[in-house]
């Protein structure tokens, strides 16, 4: 899973039952900050069937999902715009995370990182998919 490698995956396992896929999610936004340090968002329409019980009283169709890349050693970025549908890939070769986002449209964003945080998961309402 996409989440394997990163720091604070547990907590996957605890509120979703290891099930939480970023397949064709909506790539928000990234800020590249502190000298090396990208923090990404996706919304995603893909909700676990095991939720935290909290979210039970909240009306929401989607899952706002934050992850920060820490020590950055290469980025590369293509394309004119955020807000289009993704499903990044994540792998660790040879002790490094290389965290991959490419789609048919010509945007393509590279990143290879010292580590991966999972920031946050918090529900989400979008007006776009009711």
């Amino acid at each position: 899973m996409w989440f394997d490698y990163a720091h604070g995956k547990e907590n996957i396992k605890f509120m979703f039952n290891n099930e939480l896929s970023l397949d064709e999610s909506e790539l928000e936004s990234f800020l590249f900050y502190d000298l090396s340090k990208i923090r990404i968002c996706f919304n995603t329409r893909n909700i676990p069937k095991k939720t935290p019980d909290k979210w039970k009283k909240l009306e929401f169709n989607g899952l706002s999902i934050k992850l920060t890349l820490v020590g950055i050693k290469e980025l590369n970025l293509q394309g004119k715009r955020i807000g289009f549908t993704c499903t990044p890939e994540i792998k660790k070769p040879d002790n490094k995370i290389v965290f991959t986002v490419n789609n048919d449209e010509g945007r393509y964003l590279l990143c290879s990182a010292e580590f991966i945080v999972i920031n946050s998961i918090e529900p989400y309402l979008d007006e776009r998919w009711k």
